[in-house]
């Protein structure tokens, strides 16, 4: 990776830094991931009150965004141990209603880290969580925590999250390689949050996010889900619950 070619940027560095935003995270994620409701109502918070905690990888030879990343600040008492199921979706509000109530944040949480298929492969992946624990260092927080998508976990989705993060490569570090980034930084795996995400759509919604037909009710494996996914065809309503583990960076 060259490091000149390749800067971090943040969102005041860029006038079309939120456009530019919104096209990593199309080409980088599945299309039904692109629907869950906390997020789509929430996004807009990460810039508005917490724009110190956002940046990105800026190509300035192509003059193009190469990945981002996002956290969000919280206030947390208890041990991370008892960090909730509610993962992905419970974190980002927490932190908003935080911040509305005036109270002080103590921790991080990871939101994302976004790597553009063009530029996957190429190193950014440590650089971003390293960029990550920077931002918490530089606020004085002693730990980052993340509720970390396991990417591979897609290929095995009749696998249960708890035992899929029991999984060794050769090396003993965990199977799944987004799991591995974090483990070689110096994360912990807490545990699952089994109930991370939750994504609801309708029959035709989901057709149209998946390509597949839902002909009768049942649990359907989707492309690049990491669960099956729940369809009543009844009721007109397709349910699918994302799995999250929880990771936790000592700053």
């Amino acid at each position: 990776m060259n490091t000149d070619r390749f800067i971090i940027v943040s969102p005041g560095d860029l006038e079309n830094y939120l456009d530019l935003a919104s096209n990593i995270a199309e080409a980088s994620w599945p299309e039904f991931m692109l629907h869950d409701p906390i997020a789509n109502e929430n996004w807009h918070e990460l810039f508005d009150r917490f724009g110190d905690y956002q940046f990105a990888i800026f190509d300035t030879e192509a003059n193009r965004m190469a990945a981002m990343g996002n956290s969000i600040p919280f206030h947390w008492d208890n041990e991370v141990a008892d960090l909730p199921e509610g993962g992905w979706d419970w974190v980002f509000l927490k932190a908003v209603e935080d911040n509305k109530k005036g109270i002080s944040p103590n921790i991080q949480s990871a939101i994302q880290v976004a790597i553009h298929p063009d530029y996957q492969n190429q190193g950014f992946s440590s650089r971003m969580v390293h960029t990550m624990r920077s931002i918490g260092e530089s606020k004085g927080f002693k730990n980052l925590v993340a509720p970390v998508r396991p990417n591979q976990k897609k290929e095995y989705p009749l696998i249960s999250i708890d035992d899929y993060i029991t999984w060794p490569n050769d090396d003993g570090l965990p199977f799944d390689a987004w799991l591995r980034v974090h483990a070689r930084l110096g994360a912990k795996i807490i545990k699952p949050c089994h109930q991370a995400m939750t994504i609801r759509g309708t029959c035709a919604d989901w057709e149209s996010w998946t390509g597949l037909k839902f002909l009768q009710s049942g649990r359907y494996v989707i492309p690049g889900a990491l669960n099956p996914m729940d369809m009543a065809v009844e009721n007109n309503e397709g349910v699918y619950i994302e799995p999250n583990v929880w990771m936790v960076h000592t700053l």
